[in-house]
């Protein structure tokens, strides 16, 4: 009971989850699609023969004072690729920088401890002190990681990708020197393979913009997205088949909320952004069930003829928010077992 890869074949994962309804009306109608997505994801994967396990759901007080800080709206455990890892039998829990997902392992508790109870182990850092900052990580990431939250332990786990006995680390994204030091120290020696910060994103996730289906095939936007020691393998390019998305307006009108979402923003959300989702933002973040079917959010007819001259089945299980999580499939998901062995992938 072991993962090394992101393609060996999927036997167990998590699906993440949320309240049917919150806040207001128009909250709640984003909140109730996005559990009908999940749990339709949650049951095609079933189906598939996944063992699929499910976070709980509360909805907790909308202002929890911790006393160092405070927890403001704290968020449902949809998107739990960015605080867990599970890397051969050890699961390993981290912090990030946002106070909202400060609580969010209470509802994988009953996940993890069912793991540690069939053998695995189970290490979380420890809880960090934050601050109720403005910034985003994703909008000034590395001044809130290497300045502001220096001195605290904190890590994205989506920024590390399993390649067998190597995790190949975006050590300039998300997350903190600490942070990299407890994963280094409770990691088997010489296991991340530091690639500084990746080309897609420079301070981000590791998981976007290409995807391995099996030892030696890569599919990706484009061949400069892969990383450095992964280069040497059978590159696919894609940036020519998808439907484009210009994103630099919906990031900017998206970061100038604040978190705070008036009814007039959502009204713009749910008539014109809610479409974009179905198109290429995270299309590229997909959930390989094993080398032969892969799972995406929408349909991409251009991207999935490429894939099928390769012996892809492409899987379409529709996530009509997405692109408000800032997630696609694979963020949404946690693969926590996969048929495989522990072997050298990187020359």
């Amino acid at each position: 009971m072991s993962i090394w890869t992101n393609w060996d074949p999927l036997k167990e994962v998590i699906v993440g989850d949320c309240p049917k309804g919150a806040y207001s009306n128009k909250l709640a109608t984003i909140f109730g699609e996005t559990k009908e997505d999940l749990n339709n994801l949650a049951d095609y994967l079933s189906n598939m023969g996944v063992r699929v396990h499910r976070p709980t759901v509360s909805k907790p007080a909308t202002d929890i004072d911790l006393g160092y800080f405070k927890i403001e709206n704290p968020t449902a455990p949809i998107v739990p690729r960015d605080q867990y890892l599970v890397y051969g039998e050890t699961v390993y829990q981290t912090y990030t920088s946002m106070p909202d997902r400060y609580l969010d392992s209470t509802n994988y508790n009953h996940i993890f401890k069912d793991f540690f109870d069939r053998g695995h182990n189970w290490l979380s850092m420890p809880a960090p002190r934050l601050d109720t900052l403005v910034d985003k990580w994703w909008a000034n990431g590395y001044e809130v990681y290497h300045e502001q939250l220096k001195d605290q332990v904190l890590w994205h786990t989506a920024t590390m990708f399993k390649c067998g006995d190597k995790l190949i680390t975006n050590t300039q994204g998300p997350g903190n020197m600490a942070g990299l030091e407890w994963m280094k120290r409770n990691l088997p020696a010489d296991t991340i393979v530091d690639v500084g910060a990746t080309h897609q994103q420079g301070f981000g996730h590791i998981d976007h913009g290409w995807f391995m289906v099996s030892d030696e095939l890569i599919f990706c936007v484009n061949k400069e997205w892969v990383p450095e020691p992964l280069r040497n393998k059978q590159l696919v390019e894609l940036e020519d088949h998808f439907d484009q998305f210009d994103d630099e307006k919906f990031i900017a009108d998206f970061s100038s909320t604040d978190g705070k979402y008036s009814d007039a923003w959502l009204d713009k959300w749910l008539t014109q952004w809610k479409g974009y989702a179905q198109e290429v933002f995270f299309d590229s973040n997909v959930l390989v069930v094993d080398s032969k079917n892969v799972i995406f959010s929408n349909h991409q007819p251009r991207i999935f003829k490429v894939m099928e001259k390769h012996g892809i089945n492409c899987h379409v299980v529709p996530q009509r928010h997405g692109l408000f999580w800032e997630a696609g499939i694979h963020c949404l998901t946690l693969d926590l077992v996969r048929d495989g062995s522990c072997r050298s992938i990187i020359n």
